[in-house]
């Protein structure tokens, strides 16, 4: 989400008029430009070992449970309060964490650092420049989730298992389709909203990363041109809009290619893990399912 190409945040000389000159040339005539680094998991996992050995693979892993535990718990305190939905609640918890989550990001990209990280949290005054983001993308994973459960519930797929047992086969057919119909709406949900707004709080954290701390992949922290640094009278990070734009389609391109593999990795695991839980099943119980399962005439098996 934060790779610049390596032409964006190089030096970039100014023309000439000599025709003998290599200056003006393109750069992909002189020599190939290097690949994206985060374009291939072995590259990434490579640069990740190299820069933090093998923990370098879970660089960031204990803020990210503090974050996660802290946020769970918050939550749960705020549904007690009245008219309070659970997913208000999350939204705000999520806000209130937001320099975790900052946090969080710059220890991921940046290189390693002797600092445990609690003492890398950044400074108070840092939060009001992630809350907006960081709740647009709460509400946004919230609309995702919701929105098909809701769909699901009104379609009646949230029925016990006796009930759709009882359902005849156009019946089960059709809540088949239902299903996938849903199902596509929360990817389709979470392409059009949580990514967008996923890609754009990580580069506006990203934009705040102390310049005495450098990243581990090429990364234009000017977002070309668009960050006016605090010294000059800017903010020092970039626009939540400005963050969206300065992210092209290449890199976009990349985001979703990397999200289809972990998708493919995710699925092919879960066949997997089903194919040895069946597997032991039948060997257990052989064909008689119903010592596992038993119906309501032979519920003493």
């Amino acid at each position: 989400m934060i790779e610049s190409p390596q032409e964006a945040i190089g030096f970039e000389p100014l023309p000439t008029e000599d025709p003998d000159s290599t200056i003006n040339k393109d750069p992909e005539d002189q020599a190939s430009r290097p690949p994206y680094i985060t374009a291939s998991f072995r590259r990434t996992l490579k640069l990740l070992q190299s820069v933090g050995g093998f923990r370098g693979r879970f660089r960031g892993f204990s803020i990210f449970v503090v974050n996660a535990m802290l946020a769970q718990w918050i939550a749960s305190i705020l549904t007690f309060i009245p008219f309070v939905p659970r997913g208000v609640a999350g939204v705000i918890a999520a806000v209130i964490l937001a320099q975790f989550s900052l946090a969080w990001t710059q220890i991921v990209i940046s290189e390693p650092s002797p600092k445990t990280w609690f003492r890398r949290l950044p400074s108070a005054k840092t939060w009001r420049k992630v809350a907006i983001p960081t709740a647009v993308l709460a509400i946004a994973e919230q609309i995702a989730v919701l929105v098909p459960l809701y769909l699901a519930m009104v379609a009646g797929l949230t029925q016990d298992a006796k009930v759709i047992a009882h359902l005849s086969p156009h019946e089960r057919t059709m809540m088949s389709l239902e299903g996938f119909g849903i199902f596509a709406l929360g990817v389709v949900l979470s392409f059009l909203l949580v990514v967008p707004a996923n890609v754009t709080l990580t580069r506006v954290q990203a934009s705040l990363l102390p310049d005495t701390e450098e990243t581990i992949v090429p990364f234009d922290r000017s977002f070309a041109g668009k960050v006016i640094p605090e010294i000059v009278g800017g903010s020092g990070a970039i626009g939540m809009l400005d963050a969206w734009k300065t992210f092209d389609w290449s890199s976009r391109i990349r985001l979703v290619k990397a999200y289809a593999k972990v998708f493919a990795i995710q699925t092919v695991v879960t066949i997997l893990f089903a194919i040895c839980l069946v597997s032991q099943l039948f060997i257990i119980v052989g064909k008689d399912l119903s010592k596992v399962f038993p119906d309501d005439d032979n519920k003493d098996l």
